[in-house]
């Protein structure tokens, strides 16, 4: 039992409302097969996809109607020659002989012989046979990769012609590949959870100017197999930073994926607005004073073994900031309105080298001292919340996890509702595990329990919690918030009888 067509539905129900092209719903459905399929394998976001890759007529909309049979195109430049990949995408459940013979004869047809017998209707692929051309007269080799990609299994005992078409007509040796939807599924997990493009980062820790017999700018040290790094950057270091990870990955959201909690903003959270503040007066200079500086986890740094013309460098590999998000984005905030106000302003760093899990929990928990920690935020980084958020996202409602998240406005646009996890998971305590007592007198003791079931090896609870894709636990949220949706409902409509009941009364009194 797995939770394939659950993802699977919920992204193309998502991705039929995003990119609404005709009013038949069965349509816009396997147009959004044709995205959602495509996007897998290239690894590309959806808007990518439709933009750039899906075949559209001149109008913009992807009518299907001259398109020579042939659904998506991506070009790939690869320096000495070029890839073409080539896409059909069938929203249906059996593989067909015909089908595939077509969509190889086109390609064939249309590219490879450049269409000497005069196909018609292909009229929304002159801009791709262009391209075509124009790579082939500069002398560049192109090789052709055909994807026929279909929503059924290649093993099904109720299609018993999809396992002999697959072994047919399946060949990567003449690049000629046939994905079910077993495929896409397994790709489901990178689409699920954000990829995060390699950041390359060297920090510039700044000197002492304590001593004049020492100019050390660092100092550093290892237990185990963690090492560790400890300096003063200058604020712009940081910003920079997070400038380059929105340059490579598009926001600087994955920086603080490890984070345990979202930006609070300066209009309501006081620490914030006195940071704004403090770096607004002449009082900027003593910052690495007031603030605790920002921790920062890295799988790799190079420690330098001496300065470089009086400079000491440190570069890291994949940096996150564990603890110092709301530093960080106050300083951030700053830079974009006037970047001269952080000239002569420092922050105090801390990196260690790590990629184990249960450490860098420990030093999330150990660092993020000037608000409490509760186990909403602890839990609120696990995987099963990853997986969470994409089927709550799919369904067009925002699953709120870290603190500060809701204020988002980005994480709203688009969608309809949204719900606190707190919410989710007291619901599911009271309904699925049957404890509503417990759920109502302790949401503290729901969220422990939860936290122990998401990282104890040996607790009951782990077999829904452990982050499998396949674990029935999002089914059971979707359920609870159905439940909890219409509680809300039958809630409102109480009051407005009860308003009515008044106005009644009241009119009858009078």
């Amino acid at each position: 039992m797995n939770n394939k067509e659950l993802f699977i539905d919920g992204f193309l129900d998502r991705i039929s409302r995003e990119f609404l092209q005709v009013s038949d719903p069965k349509k816009n459905k396997d147009l959004a097969f044709e995205i959602f399929s495509i996007s897998a394998v290239l690894d590309k976001p959806f808007q990518e996809v439709f933009d750039n890759v899906i075949i559209k007529d001149k109008s913009g909309k992807r009518s299907g109607s001259k398109d020579g049979g042939i659904d998506g195109i991506y070009f790939r430049d690869l320096g000495d020659y070029y890839e073409m990949l080539v896409f059909q995408c069938k929203n249906v459940p059996g593989l067909k002989d015909n089908e595939i013979n077509k969509f190889r004869n086109d390609v064939r047809e249309i590219f490879s012989e450049g269409n000497r017998i005069g196909k018609k209707n292909i009229e929304d692929l002159e801009a791709f046979i262009n391209e075509y051309k124009s790579i082939s007269l500069s002398g560049k080799y192109i090789e052709i990769k055909c994807y026929f990609i279909y929503n059924g299994n290649n093993i099904d005992k109720d299609y018993g012609n999809n396992e002999p078409t697959y072994n047919l007509y399946h060949n990567p040796a003449i690049d000629y590949y046939i994905y079910d939807s077993n495929w896409v599924y397994d790709k489901v997990r990178s689409v699920a959870k954000p990829h995060r493009k390699t950041i390359e980062f060297t920090f510039k820790p700044q000197n002492s100017n304590f001593s004049l017999l020492d100019h050390q700018a660092l100092y550093t040290f290892s237990i185990s197999n963690t090492r560790a790094a400890n300096f003063r950057v200058l604020a712009l270091d940081i910003c920079e930073l997070m400038q380059k990870e929105i340059n490579i990955n598009g926001s600087f959201d994955t920086l603080f994926e490890e984070n345990i909690r979202q930006y609070l903003g300066t209009s309501k959270f006081r620490a914030n607005r006195e940071m704004n503040k403090t770096l607004n007066s002449e009082n900027s200079v003593l910052f690495p004073f007031l603030n605790n500086g920002i921790t920062i986890i890295a799988e790799k740094i190079t420690v330098p073994k001496s300065a470089q013309d009086g400079q000491y460098y440190l570069p890291v590999v994949n940096p996150q900031i564990v603890n110092g998000l709301q530093t960080s984005r106050v300083l951030y905030d700053l830079y974009k309105i006037d970047p001269s106000k952080l000239k002569e302003v420092y922050v105090n760093i801390r990196v260690y080298e790590t990629t184990e899990p249960s450490l860098v929990e420990k030093i999330t928990d150990a660092t993020n001292t000037q608000t409490p920690i509760t186990y909403k935020d602890k839990i609120s980084n696990k995987d099963f919340k990853e997986f969470a958020k994409t089927v709550f996202f799919n369904k067009g409602i925002v699953y709120i996890t870290k603190r500060g998240e809701g204020f988002n406005s980005s994480s709203q646009k688009n969608i309809r509702n949204q719900i606190d996890s707190e919410t989710v998971l007291k619901f599911w305590y009271a309904t699925f595990y049957e404890e509503p007592e417990t759920a109502k007198n302790s949401i503290a003791r729901v969220l422990q329990d939860i936290y122990d079931a998401a990282t104890s090896e040996n607790n009951p609870l782990k077999i829904l919690f452990d982050g499998n894709i396949d674990s029935p636990i999002y089914k059971q949220f979707i359920a609870v918030y159905q439940i909890y949706h219409l509680i809300q409902i039958c809630k409102h409509k109480m009051v407005e009888d009860n308003k009515t009941y008044l106005m009644r009364y009241e009119h009858l009194l009078s």
